[in-house]
């Protein structure tokens, strides 16, 4: 089984697919870092001199006309309180601050780095799903794999060490690429603030966020390799998957299928690598006066339940390829 996995990590390694995927990975890092860098370097001073104008003209606006828009405001609020009373305009923070003039906070490393790691991790993991998918259905398409059966016809050992070297392979691809997004980061922030706030538990939870990165990589490069089997064509399983996350996670899971949203795969991978999230879903309804009115609910979505979600749909899916693959003719 070792000398197996060994062969077909050459094996994954020689493709021109995987090449070509490690480097998109490495151009997408880097723009992500590039804009982590954006998003840390302070105004410069044109723009500082262009919000202060733009505060003091706010602040003549609002001698003149503040007490006016605090009225009007209050008005609909009282009105938005007939169908909620728990409605709120704000009208307390109308007048106009300096800190709300479109000014940049200081750069700090335990804000910054949770949204770079889950962008990083939702790159890493269409990637490794595309390169199993590509590394297995290339060898259906080309007819190398019944050549393989010849030499080795015991399928599950080929089944399993074709799948081990879809995940093993990309499991140093994201170590790298989420260290060298933690070492970007934390080099930015020093450069612009200081990094010496970072407290232990921030490291712990960064290196959580890691593994659990790292582990979703794993699984996706997995399903895509049982996907090739099962659909035997590249094109296949990427029209599949995308068709699912435009249609099913971009159009019906905001609109129609709200109420299963926490069976949609995007939020429960969220729910994994941030240990747990929430989400809003629309709540709508009739009051007493025949108004229809909506408003968002914030609902809880646990890691326990993201875990077994992605587990059981690891679970099954390379099951039935296996399967599949042990009782289908592969000619």
């Amino acid at each position: 089984m070792i000398g197996l996995t060994k062969v077909e990590l050459r094996r994954l390694f020689s493709r021109r697919l995987t090449f070509i995927a490690l480097l998109g990975v490495l151009a997408v890092t880097g723009l992500m870092l590039f804009a982590a860098f954006d998003q840390a370097k302070p105004l410069s001073g044109e723009q500082l001199a262009s919000q202060q104008a733009g505060f003091e003209q706010a602040q003549k606006e609002w001698k003149v006309s503040g007490q006016q828009q605090v009225k009007d405001c209050l008005i609909m609020q009282a009105d938005m309180q007939k169908s909620d009373p728990n409605a709120n305009a704000f009208c307390t923070q109308l007048e106009p601050k300096l800190e709300n003039m479109g000014g940049k906070p200081l750069a700090n490393f335990s804000q910054m780095i949770p949204d770079i790691l889950v962008g990083g991790s939702y790159l890493l993991a269409f990637v490794a799903f595309v390169v199993g998918a590509g590394f297995v259905a290339a060898e259906f398409s080309s007819g190398s794999m019944a050549n393989w059966l010849t030499f080795e016809p015991r399928r599950v050992r080929v089944y399993a060490s074709k799948l081990a070297a879809a995940g093993l392979g990309l499991i140093p691809v994201a170590v790298a690429v989420l260290g060298l997004l933690t070492a970007g980061v934390w080099l930015i922030v020093g450069h612009y603030a200081s990094t010496t706030s970072t407290t232990a538990k921030v490291w712990v939870d960064v290196g959580g966020m890691a593994g659990r990165s790292v582990a979703l990589v794993l699984a996706a490069a997995m399903v895509g390799a049982a996907s090739g089997v099962l659909l035997r064509h590249t094109a296949a399983v990427l029209g599949i998957a995308i068709g699912y996350l435009v249609l099913v996670e971009g159009v019906l899971g905001h609109q129609a299928l709200q109420g299963a949203r926490p069976w949609l795969l995007q939020l429960n991978v969220e729910g994994w690598l941030q240990h747990g999230t929430r989400y809003f879903v629309n709540s709508c309804q009739t009051d007493a006066r025949g108004n229809y009115g909506c408003q968002g609910v914030e609902k809880v979505l646990s890691f326990g339940h993201s875990s077994a979600y992605l587990g059981v749909l690891v679970v099954l899916v390379v099951s039935l390829a296996a399967l599949v693959f042990r009782r289908r003719d592969v000619s």
